[in-house]
């Protein structure tokens, strides 16, 4: 390619992101905030089911307020419901452990009961989850909405 075709190409490229909007200042906190997780002593949990993007077999009007999640991390799975008023979350197998939920400006301290499960009013999203298992402690991903 001549350097006149080069140029004509990054002129091309430049005008392209002139019609591009900004990146919302929330969006860039987020993305930010996303590697605060990496601790030495906590663990990243895998996203193994999200309501929003995994099709239910079998379940008649799957249209729901709720959304579900289900992390995965060595023996332990973290499942969280959300709606617009609660959040629930199940630590399988059923333990009591510590948690907390993690938002931008906010951590509460909360423990599970008997069955691994608390509920709690929703939080300000984006959140996640940690939890405190004898292994040691497990994050969730940023839940985004």
């Amino acid at each position: 390619m001549s350097d006149t075709g080069d140029q004509s190409l990054v002129a091309q490229i430049s005008d392209a992101f002139d019609d591009v909007e900004p990146i919302p200042t929330r969006l860039t906190d987020v993305a930010k905030a996303a590697f605060t997780w990496r601790r030495a002593d906590a663990e990243l949990a895998e996203l193994l089911f999200d309501s929003s993007t995994d099709e239910l077999v079998g379940v008649r009007g799957t249209t729901s307020d709720r959304r579900s999640f289900r992390f995965g991390h060595g023996d332990f799975v973290v499942r969280v419901h959300l709606t617009q008023a609660t959040l629930i979350v199940m630590v399988e197998p059923p333990l009591s452990v510590g948690c907390r939920v993690v938002t931008e400006g906010r951590t509460e301290e909360l423990r599970t009961d008997e069955y691994g499960e608390f509920a709690v009013a929703a939080p300000e999203l984006p959140a996640r989850i940690e939890v405190d298992v004898p292994s040691g402690t497990v994050l969730t991903p940023w839940i985004t909405g």
